[in-house]
């Protein structure tokens, strides 16, 4: 016999894009709603999001901004031209429905609120004194109505506008319709800023991510009469953000992410996209919050793919690196399926809003400091063979170490052999001030083992996991004979 131990006390590696192998600390794809932002040497339960609009919004909301600091309110823009409006204290209201509208862009710029709907701008304000609505302040746009994407993003002194392959451009004082001309058949989908440029996303025209695999970033210094640099992308920029001053995209139809442009660096892929289904993330979903990138994901025609939202990033580059992570779904609960949709995310101050679509039900939720643990989150390692993975081997004992657990908080081990369906999970550990959660495992040749574990928060506390033990016995007197 050959006893070994297979230990872990790393777990900033988030979730690993293949089974077996990934960044050190990994774990794998169905881990779901872990927090090793606090410590990266252990893991405990995010927040849960909660639903804060109530039964007032009724369409899935494409854009959140914040209106700081021309009064306190936070701006909501739905795919069927409603707007809404949430005060400091909470209370929701659906201020105004635009009538021609998608929900194509929203941003506030100079104490306005303003919109795109199919082919024309409205703004909304002052915004810090009594403000008014004006639905066609800037007419004879391109029609947007075909892909309903037309962004707002103001940058520098003004303001841009992405409609059709024109992009926009308010400068206080004139609007140019045209500022910069895109090659013909490109839709302007997204904007953000990277250093002093702006970043404009265009895919080829179409009403759907998978018609075209063909786009484009252009950057532009918004003063040279045309786009200054531009990169072909290796799909259809979906959305584009901005994380320490570098440029986050999301690209093509599988939910691709990039980090920088000269060249793009894949870094990771959202899991279980399956070969033959697609994955839309719109261009209002990607924020930054808290030194990492959030994507809520997404539109798809997969029942696999877990919807809801993403992190990706590191809270300290020099130190770990970054990271993908699962830590909040929908507060429906629902993560599957073809009716479930992330149409917006946004960042403000110390809170993390989403909007979200669950059939015919429609919401926003909000994380802030104060919000409660999730009930339950879960780890799951990668697959162990051992480095020999045609050779038996055979499990014993399962150890996790974690902080002293308090009241209403438990650990409950798991694990399956070669690729069972489901793990056998054993008892919960919920003993006041245990520090350790053991699990016997009955004698299994196996090739491939995965283990698990449950973490129960208790609302207000959560348990920590410290360190894992797994000790099996490799056989290697049986390989000796081969």
């Amino acid at each position: 016999m050959a006893e070994k131990v297979l230990s872990q006390n790393l777990f900033f590696g988030g979730l690993s894009q293949a089974e077996k192998i990934g960044l050190q600390g990994a774990f794998g794809d169905d881990s779901e709603f872990l927090d090793f932002s606090k410590d990266p040497n252990q893991l405990t339960v995010q927040q849960v999001g909660s639903k804060v609009s109530g039964a007032v919004a009724v369409d899935l909301i494409k854009w959140i901004v914040d209106a700081s600091p021309h009064n306190a309110l936070r701006y909501f823009y739905g795919d069927t031209g409603h707007i809404y409006s949430e005060s400091s204290a909470g209370s929701w209201t659906d201020i105004r429905t635009v009538s021609n509208s998608g929900g194509q862009g929203m941003a506030v710029h100079n104490d306005y609120l303003y919109y795109t709907q199919d082919s024309q701008i409205g703004r909304y304000g002052t915004l810090s004194s009594s403000p008014g609505f004006t639905d066609a302040w800037q007419t004879g746009l391109n029609n947007t109505s075909s892909v309903d994407f037309a962004p707002i993003l103001a940058f520098k002194e003004g303001l841009a506008v992405g409609h059709g392959n024109n992009l926009g451009w308010w400068d206080g004082a004139v609007w140019v319709a045209a500022k910069l001309t895109l090659p013909p058949g490109f839709y302007i989908r997204s904007l953000t800023q990277v250093q002093e440029f702006l970043a404009i996303g265009a895919w080829r025209g179409g009403t759907n991510v998978t018609d075209s695999e063909e786009g484009f970033i252009f950057l532009w210094d918004g003063t040279a009469s045309t786009f200054n640099y531009f990169f072909r992308t290796d799909g259809a920029p979906n959305a584009l953000g901005n994380t320490k001053n570098r440029l986050i995209s999301v690209q093509g139809s599988r939910g691709r992410i990039y980090t920088d442009q000269e060249p793009f660096n894949l870094v990771h892929q959202i899991p279980k996209t399956e070969a033959g289904k697609y994955l839309e993330i719109l261009p209002g979903a990607i924020t930054t919050w808290r030194g990492l990138t959030y994507i809520g994901v997404g539109v798809s025609d997969s029942t696999t793919i877990k919807h809801g939202i993403y992190s990706y990033g590191s809270t300290n580059s020099s130190l770990f690196p970054e990271a993908l992570n699962y830590p909040h779904e929908i507060s429906t609960g629902t993560q599957t399926g073809t009716g479930v949709k992330v149409g917006a995310i946004a960042g403000i101050g110390d809170s993390l809003y989403w909007s979200w679509k669950d059939g015919s039900s429609y919401g926003v939720d909000k994380v802030s400091p104060s919000s409660n643990y999730a009930a339950t989150a879960t780890f799951v390692s990668l697959v162990h063979d051992g480095g020999r993975a045609g050779h038996d081997k055979m499990p014993k004992v399962l150890l996790f170490t974690h902080k002293a657990l308090a009241a209403s908080e438990s650990i409950q081990l798991g694990y399956k052999v070669d690729r069972a369906a489901n793990f056998t999970t054993g008892t919960a550990n919920s003993t006041v001030g245990s520090q350790k959660t053991r699990l016997v495992i009955p004698a299994s040749r196996y090739k491939h083992f995965q283990f698990e574990a449950i973490l129960t928060s208790a609302s207000t506390t959560a348990p920590a996991i410290t360190s894992i033990d797994y000790l099996f016995d490799d056989l290697d007197e049986e390989k000796a004979l081969i």
